[in-house]
């Protein structure tokens, strides 16, 4: 049981058919369903932002099961139906392999370089006669020695084929499954390069912390983000990847949330990623976007004409500094912005069009061009 069956309709990323069914569903449901109908209505909404890829199933996924086990919806099924573990068994030969993979994993340094675990399997007798009883052992191992560079998750998946094995995890192994999806997702990919053996802080507990961040991001869970973002940003400051992580994670979230409750942890990510990143023109507008929406409009305007200088061609960005003006009733003000945007026009959507014919980013500069001939058409209305 998941998020579909509550909202009663299939599996889908249409925007509009997962509102029509929380509307039509809202009507008819108790005052005690409407908590677990508004969160399956989130879960729905994000599953839809997720953007297509090869690797877009296993966030889907980890959507799908982390929302199933946070309203505890398995424990719903009947006895027979629930999924059980596989039986492992035990050899002495089977026990000294991995009693080497947990040597490997308990030194941080010897853990982190996969040149390390490379010849548990090349030219390994043990690996070469044994792999498939190792199998549900490694299983084992790896969900117990969470905090391993993705790269060791590839050498053992490239072997078992685990990633085009996840549905048959999904349905019969599902606690390998969450780990097998989360550690071989490429969305904020965990580096230790950055850790060297002279480093100061508690580098340990600091992979911990972050991987944590990482993984309540991938299952929807913002308590938790801020639980443990704050807890990795009390021992070390400038990885940038745990930023990235928190600011895009509260970026998807609804108005009330990024900007309300979440609001300080989504801010605190920005002002570090710009500060390591100063002209990261995505980060910019999204500091921007949230001091817009806070009413903080002179800071808003600050960043909205960096990033106009950045992306000149995004007439989105001098629209949204002509509306802060608007909230202020400066209508004089708003409106030079949109001559700006009316004059802007023709001559950026023809430099637009000439890079879409052999830009490798085909898809931004085909929704830049979309985003400008709309705030054209509303341009030409307000100036009429």
């Amino acid at each position: 049981m998941n998020m579909w069956n509550i909202l009663n309709i299939e599996k889908t990323k249409d925007r509009n058919a997962i509102k029509n069914a929380f509307t039509k569903k809202r009507s008819v449901v108790s005052p005690e369903e409407t908590k677990m109908l508004s969160s399956a209505y989130e879960f729905a909404l994000r599953f839809a932002n997720i953007k297509d890829t090869d690797d877009s199933y296993k966030e889907e996924m980890l959507l799908e099961l982390a929302f199933s086990r946070n309203w505890k919806l398995d424990a719903l099924q009947p006895e027979s139906e629930r999924p059980t573990f596989h039986t492992i068994t035990r050899t002495p030969l089977l026990d000294d392999y991995i009693n080497q993979m947990q040597k490997v994993y308990d030194n941080f340094f010897t853990r982190k370089e996969i040149m390390n675990w490379k010849p548990l399997i090349q030219q390994n007798n043990l690996w070469s006669t044994y792999k498939r009883d190792l199998e549900p052992l490694i299983q084992e191992f790896l969900i117990k020695n969470r905090d391993l560079p993705s790269e060791v998750w590839a050498l053992f998946d490239t072997e078992y084929n685990w990633s085009m094995r996840a549905d048959e995890f999904y349905a019969k192994y599902p606690e390998f499954a969450i780990c097998l999806l989360i550690e071989t997702c490429r969305r904020w990919k965990l580096d230790y390069s950055f850790i060297h053996r002279d480093s100061v802080f508690d580098y340990d507990n600091y992979v911990k912390y972050r991987r944590l961040t990482r993984e309540a991001a991938l299952e929807n869970d913002r308590d938790n983000v801020r639980k443990y973002f704050d807890q990795a940003i009390d021992l070390y400051t400038t990885d940038a990847v745990l930023y990235e992580i928190t600011a895009d994670f509260y970026a998807s979230q609804e108005a009330r949330h990024k900007y309300g409750e979440f609001g300080p942890e989504y801010l605190h990510a920005l002002n570090r990623l710009l500060k390591l990143h100063y002209n990261d023109s995505k980060y910019i507008r999204l500091r921007a976007e949230y001091y817009k929406s806070c009413e903080y409009l002179e800071e808003a305007r600050n960043d909205y004409e960096l990033a106009m200088k950045l992306n000149p061609e995004d007439l989105k960005i001098p629209y949204d500094i002509a509306e802060s003006y608007n909230v202020q009733n400066n209508s004089g003000k708003a409106k030079s912005f949109y001559k700006y945007i009316k004059k802007s026009y023709q001559h950026t959507q023809a430099a637009l069009e000439k890079q879409l014919s052999d830009a490798d980013d085909r898809e931004r500069i085909s929704a830049i061009i979309d985003s400008n001939d709309r705030i054209m058409a509303e341009v030409f209305d307000l100036l009429k």
